[in-house]
């Protein structure tokens, strides 16, 4: 509450309004429940967090994107994260060291499950089809994985900070970068 109080505080300081913090279109479609005043709900939380993660031997990152998008008497436990946004905080914690780097098993599940941007970026280039199986979907990222460690040189590798939870993310902007490169092409030939 009182972190709440204090951002409240702050953006009143400068003049801006509280909900500049928070971005509803950051993920995907506008989430209009999106709103800053969940911050009281997520800070009464708090300890349900070192409770899950705190423990002598580390969550799997299934186990926490489940948690995520738990529901308790039907209400969400934690409330506007659905799936896209569970599995982003899990790459971050793991990106944070909070949990152990996921299997390329685990990690390709998570994403066939989510139906979203990694798998167009996949099928984008042909790695993939669409509608694929998961087995399917998991061996393709996991050649994918295998060819870039492989190809990309050590220092490269470090500089990017390379590993499946980034590879996710830039499979992710592909569809992105395409249709832009696309738009320049044909704005280009206007």
């Amino acid at each position: 509450m009182m972190l709440c109080t204090q951002l409240t505080a702050e953006a009143n300081e400068y003049g801006t309004n509280n909900e500049y913090y928070v971005n509803p279109g950051c993920y995907g479609q506008s989430q209009k429940k999106r709103k800053l005043k969940l911050l009281d709900t997520y800070w009464e939380q708090r300890l349900e967090w070192n409770d899950k993660i705190n423990q002598p031997i580390k969550p799997l990152i299934g186990d926490v994107f489940n948690w995520l998008k738990g529901r308790t008497n039907g209400v969400n436990l934690f409330p506007n994260i659905g799936a896209l946004l569970a599995m982003l905080l899990c790459g971050d914690l793991v990106e944070a060291g909070i949990l152990p780097m996921p299997s390329v098993k685990e990690w390709a599940t998570l994403i066939h499950g989510l139906k979203k941007g990694a798998i167009t970026g996949m099928e984008i280039y042909g790695l993939t089809q669409k509608k694929c199986k998961v087995v399917d979907f998991y061996t393709s990222f996991a050649l994918l994985d295998q060819v870039l460690q492989r190809e990309l040189r050590m220092d490269e590798k470090e500089m990017m900070g390379y590993n499946i939870i980034m590879l996710e993310h830039t499979l992710c902007k592909i569809k992105c970068l395409t249709l832009r490169l696309l738009k320049k092409v044909i704005l280009s030939a206007i």
